[in-house]
């Protein structure tokens, strides 16, 4: 599953390699995927349990797990769950730990969390392992909770580690290098497929950058149209709607 660079829940088919653990849990675990893909979250939350309770995961599948099921929770809006979940896959300390501490933090991003804590998480996560959107996140969790972005894992530093590609034209407008009207271009272009996902992006992570900056007006119709368009299990979808229901 390890596809969730793009932030989907849906993005892979398998949690482990089938000669790691035995069948039942990871046949759970893929159909939970797929429940999620479809939208079917209760069903989701269900199956990844009854992986998690089969004791047939090894580590880092218990880790994913735990975390997919959190993430499931916070997209039907139990972010209480979602973070006991994520505290657990955590607490596994499971070579999956850079994608639990940066679904931890994100969770405690858009949901109105300690933003010092987030970027914390997010910070340790990008320090075991950097994507674009970890890199996006810490940038955001520490210009909400104040804190200077200027050591080895700054946006500026994490930026030259990845690729000239989505979500980069987003990056660049973090680090004042392109302006919104850009963003946006970049996102209409490219493959048309795509076109959704990337202008998603493009309304969730300038609509952050805007709540980081005390511009709830700015943020709220970028944020209402993020949760019209982007994809089901994507992190913006299920991030829009937490900010939505926060800012009420």
């Amino acid at each position: 599953m390890r596809k969730f660079v793009k932030a989907s829940l849906a993005a892979a088919l398998l949690l482990l390699p089938m000669g790691a653990v035995h069948a039942a849990g990871v046949d759970d675990a893929n159909a939970a995927v797929k429940a999620a893909r479809e939208g079917k979250y209760d069903d989701a939350i269900r199956l990844f349990t009854s992986a998690i309770n089969s004791d047939e995961l090894n580590l880092s599948g218990r880790a994913q797990a735990y975390a997919y099921r959190g993430i499931s929770k916070a997209t039907l809006g139990d972010y209480d769950g979602a973070s006991e979940d994520l505290n657990f896959s955590v607490a596994l300390d499971s070579p999956y730990n850079a994608d639990a501490y940066a679904f931890r933090g994100y969770i405690g991003l858009v949901t109105g969390g300690d933003a010092a804590k987030a970027a914390s998480d997010l910070a340790k996560s990008a320090s075991l392992k950097v994507w674009g959107y970890n890199a996006l996140w810490l940038s955001l969790a520490r210009m909400r909770a104040h804190v200077p972005d200027t050591d080895n894992v700054s946006l500026a530093a994490n930026a030259m580690k990845l690729m000239d590609q989505w979500p980069m034209p987003v990056i660049r407008f973090l680090l004042g290098q392109a302006d919104v009207a850009q963003v946006r271009m970049a996102a209409n272009a490219g493959d048309p497929a795509k076109v959704n996902e990337r202008v998603c992006d493009a309304d969730f992570y300038v609509a952050e950058f805007n709540l980081a900056h005390g511009d709830k007006a700015g943020a709220t119709p970028l944020l209402q149209h993020a949760t019209q368009i982007c994809p089901f299990a994507s992190f913006e979808r299920m991030g829009a709607a937490a900010e939505l229901m926060r800012l009420k």
